[in-house]
């Protein structure tokens, strides 16, 4: 009778054995997908930027509106970027943009007419790298391009001039309804300017006469000044300028003999304040940080991104010296003509 009391009570114990190892064994296999499912997220690698400028920042247009939209995508984007200046030598072009595509993923060639021939070889060198051609196309095969309708600005340019030179309320402004026009180097993009202010004046009053010059210089603000004094002595009182760096010139000569001035690129009032009276703004930091927002989030960029008045890469600066200088109803015929840009209502024409 012990024995059997002894056999039932081992048998027992090892039904409790197994019933103990069946129940760690089942634990073990239920914590196994929660390991799996707290397993880290792979963070997304962002591709680096990099912009090479002809020229230098502080130039107070075209390279410093790149710089600001660079630095926006860095600050809110988080991209890692560099920002190569040429100051306007030539002989370093070439070096510079093998320097930014051996270090970096995509380059914004900033404007990309001057770097033709070294963009050619760049690419050659460096086929896998991204290129932004910035200011206009290129035959290039691969390289993506940024253009404006600088046109459609230097309308709303002529439109405002055709009217504030009929305004003889305004100081500086005589009665003989001249302004003026003073581009830069002989190039396509600067006679884009040319053709679509001498539409926006004709728009505004066919009878408003247009003086026309160019320095024949990007740089020299010089003769942007005496190319400005030469119209402003023919009767022009109201000139824009579309001449680079040159241009600047053209912002002194204004402040020196009493005329008024248009800018371009930037907002230039505070350079020659009450002589400025707006700027025609080419948004190039709103078209970079665009333009790397799209390739940070995976979309496929165009072959040529178009920046204009609709899209808000093309305004003029409405600032404290426009709404001081130019009367509410002048002010309502350039919105007017701005909203009929962008309805397509005014068609402007282009350089060809």
């Amino acid at each position: 009778m012990k024995k059997m009391l002894k056999l039932v009570s081992l048998l027992v114990l090892l039904v409790l054995l197994s019933q103990l190892v069946a129940c760690s064994n089942n634990s073990a296999a239920t914590a196994t997908p929660s390991a799996t499912a707290t397993a880290p997220v792979e963070t997304k690698t962002l591709p680096s930027f990099a912009i090479v400028a002809n020229d230098a920042i502080g130039d107070r247009g075209f390279t410093d509106m790149s710089s600001e939209g660079i630095i926006k995508a860095a600050n809110e984007l988080g991209i890692k970027y560099k920002f190569f200046s040429c100051n306007n030598d030539s002989s370093i072009y070439l070096d510079t943009l093998k320097a930014a595509a051996e270090s970096y993923d995509v380059i914004f060639v900033v404007p990309g007419y001057f770097f033709d021939v070294e963009l050619e070889k760049t690419k050659a060198l460096y086929p896998d790298k991204t290129y932004i051609y910035v200011d206009g196309t290129t035959k290039l095969e691969g390289v993506k391009s940024c253009v404006f309708s600088q046109n459609e600005g230097a309308f709303l340019a002529g439109v405002l001039a055709a009217n504030l030179t009929q305004d003889t309320s305004v100081k500086m402004i005589n009665d003989k309804k001249i302004v003026g026009f003073v581009g830069g180097a002989d190039m396509p993009v600067i006679h884009d300017y040319e053709v679509g202010f001498t539409q926006g004046v004709a728009y505004a009053d066919p009878s408003v006469e247009c003086i026309v010059r160019y320095t024949g210089d990007h740089y020299d603000p010089e003769l942007g000044k005496v190319t400005a004094y030469n119209s402003y002595e023919e009767g022009a009182d109201v000139i824009f300028q579309a001449a680079g760096p040159a241009g600047l010139g053209v912002l002194e000569a204004a402040a020196k003999n009493n005329f008024i001035a248009i800018g371009v690129d930037t907002d230039q009032g505070y350079l020659q304040p009450g002589f400025v009276v707006s700027s025609m703004l080419k948004r190039v930091d709103t078209a970079i940080y665009d333009i790397i927002s799209k390739i940070c989030n995976g979309e496929t960029l165009e072959d040529v991104s178009v920046y204009n008045v609709a899209n808000g890469g093309i305004s003029l600066a409405d600032n404290e010296y426009y709404q001081s200088m130019v009367s509410a109803d002048i002010q309502k015929k350039v919105k007017e003509a701005q909203d009929k840009i962008i309805s397509g209502a005014i068609v402007v024409k282009n350089y060809t």
